[in-house]
């Protein structure tokens, strides 16, 4: 095999675009990085030739992080192994290679060993990114994020200063670890990707959970359209946010017991997708709390719910009896959907608190509005339930600072169309900043005279929106890391002082 993929080879098109359709990029060419050896020869090549590197695993970065033209992208998709060894401090460990993808993990974990980390449901998405933003699914409401569950991270870094010849190496850093290493382990639990090095594989304790033997899955909708439809009763679509936001408020705390096993998704769809769906997931035998929590949902409304028969979001749950008892794999596989590649925009936030009236307004009016030129049929507002094991550990233990939501929002719209382009991001950014108008525009306390509703945006989601590593005062190190910034800039600063590895919204080095 032909490790080195330049202009002319038939693989070099499709290896220099991701899954975000907006991004295309001319590299110099793409390296197939097969083992560590071929890694570390990989970046000590491109920082010879003054060559930038960037990182693909799955190719899911929403942004264009990875786009380079002119420099080199490393494509981590063949190092994809999932197996059991040791890690350096000879403990049992699940070791998963970078370019593994999360269906990679979920079989192979489950067949091979019935385990199963706490990661996320689109089945694409490569677990290099993925573990370095955190990291969170279906099940981490009983079990926490993937970073949770790490014990070391193996990383190509690049030592050395303006006037030393720099040092590529394999570090393995542990969580046990002091010092340097010990805060590089500490910056790939939440720290994001592309900041550091480049990820050859992660290990998770022996002690990851085993998923349960069944699950209930229910998937339910209620149509925008008709006489008994959302838009004809709007009350309604504001009684279903606001159930939904106070249930998961009162029920979501770190000490959560009964409703822990309970993860649940309300795609708020634009009206032109046909029905807004609530997608649900409960660990334990007894269906009774999953159906108290959907007569919950529908307390007060007057339009009924129906079936879910087509796809939304990228999921596609089609269950006509409302709720199915499932093998836990099989429901995973049934709700593992990445969706096709397209044209993408996204944005994120944390909740702390239901939402509140003017946001519930907010959410109404934009998703019932009209664009012209532009196909909103795939337009979504998801939020997910967040909470309980994740709220357990505080917001230093892990690079990931948002430790006590409740809700963890993605807003989406995605496209084909290339002449959609600007309405779609202008639709989104104003829609956004309109949902946090009364915090600047952003999910984040701005000032004493505002509840801590909300607590900024996740990293695995990025929006360029909220800055850009060359602007003056960017506000995404704050709304991604909050109070951890200035110890990753520290991490930076140690283990990549050149700035090999950066992006538009990489951790940046510490002004001197």
């Amino acid at each position: 095999m032909e490790w080195r993929v330049e202009r002319g080879d038939p693989r070099y098109e499709t290896l220099s675009q991701g899954f975000n359709q907006r991004w295309v990029s001319e590299p110099r060419y793409i390296q197939l990085v097969h083992d560590d050896v071929s890694a570390v020869q990989a970046v000590r090549e491109a920082v010879g030739n003054g060559l930038r590197p960037t990182v693909r695993s799955g190719g899911h970065c929403y942004e264009d992080f990875v786009a380079n033209t002119g420099g080199v992208i490393l494509d981590m998709s063949l190092m994809n192994d999932v197996q059991r060894g040791v890690d350096k401090r000879g403990l049992p460990a699940y070791v998963v290679e970078a370019g593994a993808t999360n269906w990679d993990v979920v079989t192979t974990l489950f067949r091979r060993f019935g385990k199963a980390v706490p990661g996320g449901s689109c089945y694409s998405v490569g677990s290099g990114g993925h573990v370095a933003g955190g990291g969170f699914g279906f099940l981490s409401r009983r079990h926490g994020l993937v970073v949770d569950h790490l014990t070391q991270v193996d990383v190509v870094t690049v030592r050395g200063g303006p006037d030393q010849p720099p040092v590529v190496e394999v570090t393995r850093a542990h969580r046990d670890d002091e010092g340097p290493e010990g805060e590089l382990f500490w910056a790939h639990t939440g720290g994001g990707g592309g900041n550091f090095g480049v990820v050859l594989r992660y290990y998770f304790a022996h002690t990851v959970p085993e998923p349960p033997p069944h699950v209930w899955l229910s998937s339910i909708a209620w149509p925008w359209q008709g006489d008994d439809g959302l838009l004809a009763h709007p009350e309604d679509f504001a009684r279903l946010v606001e159930n939904f936001g106070t249930f998961f408020a009162a029920h979501s705390g770190k000490d959560e017991q009964v409703h822990r096993g309970l993860f649940s998704i309300l795609k708020l769809t634009h009206k032109a997708n046909g029905n807004v769906v609530l997608l649900s997931q409960w660990d334990e035998e007894d269906p009774g709390p999953l159906d108290a929590f959907v007569g919950a949902m529908e307390a007060g409304m007057t339009t009924r719910s129906t079936a879910q028969l087509f796809s939304v979001g990228g999921i596609a749950v089609h269950l006509p009896e409302k709720r199915r008892r499932m093998p836990w794999f099989q429901a995973t596989q049934t709700v593992n959907g990445s969706g096709d590649n397209q044209r993408g925009k996204y944005k994120s936030a944390y909740h702390r608190r239901p939402f509140t009236p003017d946001q519930i307004a907010s959410l109404h009016s934009w998703l019932t509005e009209d664009v012209p030129g532009a196909d909103m049929s795939k337009t979504l507002v998801q939020a997910d339930s967040y909470g309980c094991r994740i709220n357990v550990p505080a917001p230093g233990d892990t690079a990931v600072p948002q430790r006590d939501s409740v809700l963890k929002l993605q807003y989406q719209s995605y496209w084909t169309d290339s002449a959609e382009d600007a309405l779609h991001l202008d639709y989104m950014r104003r829609f956004y900043a309109d949902v946090y108008r009364e915090t600047g525009g952003v999910p984040e306390i701005t000032d004493e005279r505002h509840d801590r509703a909300t607590d900024g945006a996740y990293v695995n989601y990025p929006d360029t929106d909220l800055g850009v590593a060359t602007d003056p005062d960017p506000a995404y190190p704050r709304l991604y890391y909050k109070g951890n910034y200035r110890r990753l800039q520290a991490v930076k600063h140690f283990w990549d002082p050149g700035d090999v590895f950066h992006h538009k919204q990489s951790v940046r080095p510490p002004r001197a």
